[in-house]
């Protein structure tokens, strides 16, 4: 509940300032994707994990639950860097996470888009204050190629290395359906051995321009 309400009053800081800026003639974009990111274990285990993120230009933030680790929340803010590179973008972001695990998060974000493919990776180091042995480190590598508009199709990598367990790296593929501001992306993992398993990720997305009178 803490991170909802500090979500709904960033936005409205957000939107107050950009209520302010597009007064003095500025143009933003804001964009706000509200989903969930579920998990389908090999055990047949279902895990849903809420989210919501968005932007306004260069200011990012992020609002996850059961990312970290389950019944954990997260609420975290960045700023793109490197603005000028056209085709390069980079993500700094730091957070707090509440509920089993409580602790600070830092994330590097980066993405290079070229032509019909994308190539990302998301780093991200969460430090569990009361039990440091229970942080964790993580890499998110994908590389998307898009077969058209609405279709896309890529391989993907996880790499989890939690400071009291030994390192896990699984890899797969992935597949994306995209229709207006309606997202589906399914990730199958480890699906040439037993230990396979699923993520399926849905995702509503609003853009909206700020432009002044």
């Amino acid at each position: 509940m803490k991170s909802i309400k500090l979500v709904i009053i960033f936005v409205i800081m957000i939107l107050n300032g950009a209520g302010q800026d597009t007064r003095m003639g500025k143009i933003k974009e804001l964009g706000i994707t509200f989903g969930t990111f579920n998990t389908i274990s090999k055990n047949n285990k279902v895990t849903v994990s809420p989210a919501i993120s968005g932007y306004l230009d260069d200011y990012y933030f992020e609002n996850r639950y059961n990312y970290e680790t389950d019944n954990s929340a997260s609420i975290n803010v960045g700023k793109r860097i490197f603005k000028k590179s056209k085709h390069i973008e980079v993500v700094p972001m730091v957070g707090l996470v509440f509920g089993s695990f409580k602790g600070v998060t830092t994330e590097l974000q980066t993405s290079f888009n070229y032509n019909k493919w994308t190539f990302s990776t998301d780093n991200q180091f969460s430090f569990e204050y009361r039990q440091p042995d229970k942080s964790l480190y993580f890499n998110w590598t994908m590389a998307i190629y898009k077969l058209t508009t609405s279709f896309h199709i890529g391989l993907t990598t996880f790499l989890d290395k939690p400071v009291n367990k030994d390192m896990v790296f699984d890899k797969g593929i992935t597949a994306a359906i995209l229709f207006k501001e309606w997202g589906l992306r399914l990730y199958a993992f480890n699906y040439e051995i037993e230990k396979r398993y699923y993520w399926i990720s849905i995702r509503y997305n609003i853009k909206v321009k700020l432009i002044s009178k």
